[in-house]
């Protein structure tokens, strides 16, 4: 992770790569150098002589491979240095000591961006921070998994620079001086004496929405699953049925111990049997009894979790750490995918209408939609699996019971 210090008066420096990388990359970069080590001579190798033409340099392209991955992330390091006096930023790389140096004039840029960019299976959300270009490609500066952190390091670079913010973490993009971004969002609403426009309560909702006794509850139920769907945790149960009494048979033929074979059968029994229906009336009970519990006043914000037998705190959050609150739906990530290229040199504006109709069908395929509240601790999201009327309904119904008592 990004690590932020003060590198001297009007000086800050971030510094990137060691500690967790390190020791993630000490097996690779071990494993290299033993493959490596073995060809030379230094380990001796089992059937070396019978071994293909092919194995020896296929070996080394390994090792190769294995040592510069390992060695990059144990030893490579990248520093980050802005220097507000004179107005650069420089970015060093090398292997525990700078070996090359970029420098980037900081009147080439006007605001410090706070992005999000998707995981996948192998590696977690980041939270990329960034330079916005006058013209031409913006300056990528480091990423966090965690919003907070980078929140924080945004937060101080804007106000070293002396630059505006803007928030692209979520679908809708929030500009910030860097003094508003200190604020939260209870500070900066009561500032800002401009009421929105209401937003019209949706004729059907699933949730259900009561204010009294100086807060509002929200009761959000889970998104209904047709119980054929549940047939599917029945399946793994029939294994047992099938293979129990084969098993038995051949375990009394060969005289196996009756303890061994008790305890495999038990084994089967309890995996393929007992955990799946287990799993299957646990996930159906909880989409009936389950809900989702958000209690929002000016002291703060509430959410709980309610699941087939108890209910248990997810978040409990003081208005003064609530920074801001937005939403998502279908309608807003298009929008958000259209502004984005608006301001991409690269796309003059536009979105393809592939990128468009793929991004729709998904949209209506999956259930993106969420209220996402933005703290100084990271992001509480609930509201899944709520239409997109009752998504920006909620929103704007928790914004306005963190600043007034009551519903708007």
């Amino acid at each position: 992770m990004p690590r932020l210090s003060q590198a001297g008066p009007g000086r800050l420096k971030v510094r990137e790569g060691g500690g967790v990388l390190a020791v993630f990359g000490l097996p690779f970069l071990i494993t290299g150098l033993g493959i490596m080590l073995a060809l030379l001579g230094g380990v001796p190798l089992q059937d070396a002589e019978t071994a293909a033409w092919f194995a020896r340099p296929l070996m080394w392209v390994m090792g190769l491979v294995f040592a510069c991955v390992g060695g990059g992330l144990v030893f490579g390091r990248t520093w980050t240095t802005f220097d507000a006096n004179a107005r650069t930023i420089v970015t060093q790389m090398g292997f525990l000591a700078p070996m090359s140096t970029t420098t980037h004039r900081l009147d080439d840029y006007t605001n410090v961006v706070l992005g999000f960019q998707h995981g996948d299976s192998d590696s977690a959300d980041q939270f990329p921070i960034s330079l916005k270009a006058r013209s031409g490609s913006d300056l990528r500066l480091f990423s966090s998994t965690q919003y907070a952190e980078s929140r924080e390091h945004v937060s101080a670079i804007a106000s070293l620079l002396h630059l505006d913010i803007e928030d692209q973490s979520t679908d809708h993009t929030v500009k910030l001086s860097a003094a508003e971004a200190k604020m939260s969002l209870q500070d900066r609403l009561r500032l800002d004496h401009r009421r929105g426009t209401p937003v019209a309560r949706p004729v059907k909702m699933r949730s259900e929405i009561t204010a009294g006794n100086g807060k509002v509850v929200i009761v959000i139920p889970p998104k209904r699953v047709h119980p054929a769907l549940f047939l599917v945790f029945l399946i793994p149960a029939a294994v047992p049925i099938f293979f129990v009494a084969p098993f038995f048979r051949f375990f009394r033929q060969t005289n196996t111990p009756d303890v061994v074979s008790w305890v495999f059968l038990g084994f089967l029994t309890v995996a393929f049997g007992v955990l799946p229906v287990w799993s299957g009336l646990n996930a159906f009970l909880k989409s009936r009894r389950g809900r989702t519990i958000v209690t929002v006043s000016t002291s703060g914000i509430r959410v709980e979790e309610r699941r087939v037998w108890k209910t248990r705190l997810r978040q409990s959050l003081e208005a003064a750490d609530v920074m801001d609150i937005d939403y998502s739906t279908s309608d807003s990530l298009l929008q958000s995918v259209r502004d984005r290229a608006a301001e991409s040199p690269a796309n003059e504006g536009h979105v393809s209408p592939v990128v468009e109709g793929t991004l729709v069908a998904i949209s209506k395929i999956v259930d993106r939609g969420a209220v996402t509240v933005k703290t100084r601790k990271g992001l509480t999201t609930f509201g899944e699996g709520l239409g997109d009327d009752e998504i920006r309904y909620v929103h704007s119904v928790v914004r306005h019971a963190i600043l007034y008592d009551g519903l708007p």
